[in-house]
């Protein structure tokens, strides 16, 4: 990572702004993103301490805006060795048919369009020098496995996997690496103050403190595995799944020996819940 350029998009908090912490730490110059210009300067003034860090506004929902930073961070250091598409995030949670439709299309906008332009950015700049890798974070519903109650996220999440597995077929040979990143459950602010609508949402949500901590784990642990990914990756297409098969049975397990020793918790968080969407045929 020494000296690379490196932009990661949705990084002013959660695990974004963790992989430009862990960025910096490994040597590399980081360009930070959001939608918030105060966001924006919170994140860089608790970064500049770690390393070359700038930032740029930016709402991947909006195609000139992800060119236009891309064309900036070009400008001012000659080329972008890492792309990250990592902005996205659940609008709500619940049951699909309790769900706003609205919910689900900004979703698509910022989680999925926002990919393809980012990827369409990168691709741009690496391509003609056949070099840079391009990192697309997969999430629940990647492998098409059912993600209620965040099923209406988890299609979009499958739209990335399909995505990012096709451009990698499309640019094979070309010297850019493509990386598929899932880093599983995370505690960010995305799980632990989630919007649920519907009485079935709520059903699905009465365990949610155990699941939280059964499976979530740390954003910066997560960021260094990413790190560390693109450290040593030398193939030209990689998926890199941190929860596995047994990764809920090793939750059991650390889970009874907290209890035995006293020494865990359940994560903070906190649920608002409203009615179920109710359409107007």
């Amino acid at each position: 990572m020494k000296n690379k350029i490196a932009v990661i998009t949705g990084s002013t908090r959660g695990f974004g702004y963790a992989v430009a912490e862990a960025m910096l730490k490994a040597g590399a110059t980081v360009v930070i993103s959001g939608r918030s210009r105060a966001g924006l300067k919170r994140a860089l003034k608790s970064l500049e301490a770690l390393g070359p860090v700038t930032g740029e506004v930016c709402d991947v929902r909006r195609e000139s805006q992800v060119y236009a930073l891309g064309r900036r961070v070009v400008k001012r250091f000659g080329r972008i060795d890492i792309w990250v598409n990592n902005a996205g995030y659940s609008a709500s949670a619940g049951m699909i048919l309790d769900s706003p439709p609205s919910h689900a299309l900004d979703m698509f906008l910022a989680n999925d369009m926002g990919a393809l332009y980012g990827s369409r950015t990168a691709l741009h700049f690496m391509l003609p020098r056949r070099d840079g890798t391009l990192v697309n974070i997969y999430g629940n519903g990647s492998f098409l496995r059912p993600a209620s109650p965040t099923a209406l996220y988890g299609a979009t999440k499958a739209w990335m996997t399909s995505l990012t597995r096709s451009l990698a077929k499309e640019v094979k040979g070309s010297g850019v690496k493509i990386v598929g990143f899932s880093p599983g459950m995370l505690l960010t602010e995305m799980l632990t103050a989630p919007t649920v609508f519907g009485e079935g949402g709520r059903a699905m949500m009465k365990n949610y403190g155990f699941v939280l901590r059964m499976l979530a784990g740390s954003p910066q642990r997560a960021a260094g595995k990413l790190v560390g990914v693109l450290e040593s990756n030398r193939k030209e297409f990689v998926e890199c799944r941190l929860f596995k098969p047994w990764t809920p049975l090793l939750g059991l397990v650390r889970i009874a020996w907290e209890n035995v020793t006293k020494t865990g918790k359940t994560p903070q968080f906190r649920v608002k819940f409203e009615r179920a969407y109710k359409p107007k045929f």
